[in-house]
Parts: C-alpha cells; sequence; structure tokens
C-alpha cells in the first residue's frame, strides 16, 4: 500500500535516523570500501544520499500557488527514467559529483546531517495540498518528495548494508519502496513479468 505524505515522512525520518546510527559505527576501512553502485564506495554512495538539514528552506522557498504539475511519484520516477530522462542523461554527472563531494565528507558529519534531517522532518508536515516548483517536471508536492525521497533512501541503505552490514531497512520501508517501484512500470508489462508471462527486461529495472 502506498503511503501518504506524513507516513512516508515519519518512516523516512527512520530511514534517516538508521543511516546516523551506522555511520557513527563506521571504521576507516568501511567507509572507503566499494560498493555494488559502480564506480562508488561507501563515502560516495553517502555523499550522494545525505541529506543536509538546510534543504527544508530550500523547500519552503519553493512553495508555490495552484495545482502541482505531477502528483504522483510514480509518475515522477518514470518521467526521470525514460531513456531521455535525467536519471539517464545526468548520471554521469551525479557520479562523479559523488566521488568528488566523498572527500570533505566524514562518517561524524554524515551521522549529523542524517540525525538533523531527521529531527527536521518530524516536525515538517509533507503534505498533498503543498505544491512545490520542481526540476524537469515544473511542480509537485512535498508528498511526492517524501514518498521519492523515502524510496531513495532504502534502496541505498540496502547498498551500505550490502558492502559493510550492520543495518537494515525498517519493514515500513521495504514495503514502501517496493510498492512504489511496482508503479513505476506500466500496469500491463508489471503483470506480465510478474507473472511469468514476458520476460523481466520488459519491466525492469524500474528505475536506473
Amino acid at each position: 500500500m502506498r503511503l501518504d505524505g506524513d507516513s512516508a515522512r515519519r518512516v523516512l525520518a527512520d530511514a534517516w535516523e538508521r543511516w546516523a546510527r551506522r555511520c557513527e559505527q563506521m571504521t576507516t576501512q568501511e567507509w572507503s570500501t566499494p560498493t555494488r553502485c559502480g564506480g562508488w564506495n561507501v563515502a560516495a554512495l553517502l555523499a550522494h544520499v545525505c541529506p543536509e538539514p538546510s534543504m527544508f528552506d530550500r523547500l519552503t522557498a519553493a512553495v508555490v500557488d495552484g495545482p502541482a504539475a505531477v502528483v504522483d511519484a510514480a509518475t515522477m520516477l518514470r518521467r526521470f527514467n525514460e531513456p531521455d530522462g535525467v536519471a539517464n542523461t545526468n548520471a554521469g554527472s551525479l557520479a562523479e559529483q559523488a566521488v568528488s563531494q566523498a572527500v570533505a565528507l566524514t562518517p561524524r558529519t554524515a551521522a549529523q546531517r542524517f540525525a538533523e534531517s531527521a529531527l527536521v522532518l518530524r516536525d515538517t508536515p509533507m503534505s498533498a495540498a503543498t505544491t512545490i516548483a520542481y526540476p524537469v517536471v515544473g511542480s509537485t508536492t512535498l508528498a511526492v518528495v517524501a514518498e521519492t525521497a523515502l524510496m531513495e533512501a532504502t534502496v541505498h541503505l540496502l547498498d551500505l548494508a550490502d558492502a559493510v552490514g550492520g543495518v537494515e531497512p525498517s519493514t515500513e520501508a521495504l514495503c514502501a519502496t517496493r510498492d512504489l517501484l511496482i508503479c513505476v512500470p506500466d500496469a500491463l508489462s508489471a503483470v506480465e513479468v510478474l507473472s511469468g508471462r514476458a520476460a523481466p527486461e520488459t519491466a525492469i529495472p524500474a528505475i536506473r
């Protein structure tokens, strides 16, 4: 079952707290461990996914009047992951950016950023009624931002667990991520693949 904005906010805060606790325990060797995200070690993975508390000020500043152009997180992901979508066209630059930003990041500062962002998030409504300006799609809602961020935090937490262990997503986060990702392919392709009638590559992977 897909989560509403406030439910996604609560589960995302918990996910960020799990990241924070694991970062606090991180050793130097673990920090440089390669991950299954090609070209990224743990430090680069953290640089990519680690939130900044200041981003909530940017969200507030991005609030606009009127209905949002995109009101569903699956639609957002579908557009981003089209062949000419930003998930594909910007993949190289995003990967390089994470590697370069990792140089200035430490496990301690990553832990602080996750923990502080989780605290702010717990007090910040992420409503489907609040529209913000958003790159590529024009505008979306805070609820969509929360649901998408939860998916990313969960998928990358699994990447971290695969690399160094010691952490796992909550059941709520896993179920929410599953339920979002299954909605990204068109319904026919998803049903055909999941029922064994079509090759997986017709619908999987749903995102890059």
